[in-house]
């Protein structure tokens, strides 16, 4: 199955905004600035164009088990992107969405170099 350019632009701009959530949780751990309650505002992961700009309020720990996967992304509800991905779990703050195998390879460059599964 073969993706439309956009959607391979789309999955790739997720990976970018992947890359600066990376940043952000490593500042907030060196600097202990998590939230009391122990979230963390990321930038949606959505692949709009030029991003979507908006925040993502997420609990470390999902965060962290989100990145354990190198096909999966967080976003704000109503932001999936049914063509190239599924969501695996929602709340009223955030989607996590997992890609669908076609788009796997246009976001295998995981920071932490975490598997698809």
């Amino acid at each position: 199955m073969s993706l439309e350019d956009r959607f391979v632009r789309q999955a790739q701009n997720e990976s970018l905004f992947r890359e600066v959530n990376e940043r952000i949780a490593k500042l907030g751990k060196n600097a202990e600035a998590w939230s009391p309650d122990g979230t963390v505002d990321f930038m949606c992961e959505c692949g709009e164009e030029g991003g979507c700009g908006q925040r993502v309020r997420v609990p470390i720990d999902i965060y962290e088990r989100v990145r354990s996967q190198d096909d999966r992304f967080v976003v704000r509800p109503g932001h999936e992107t049914p063509e190239i991905e599924r969501a695996v779990e929602w709340t009223d703050a955030y989607v996590v969405v997992d890609k669908i195998p076609a788009a796997e390879p246009y976001v295998a460059d995981d920071p932490r170099g975490a598997p698809s599964h």
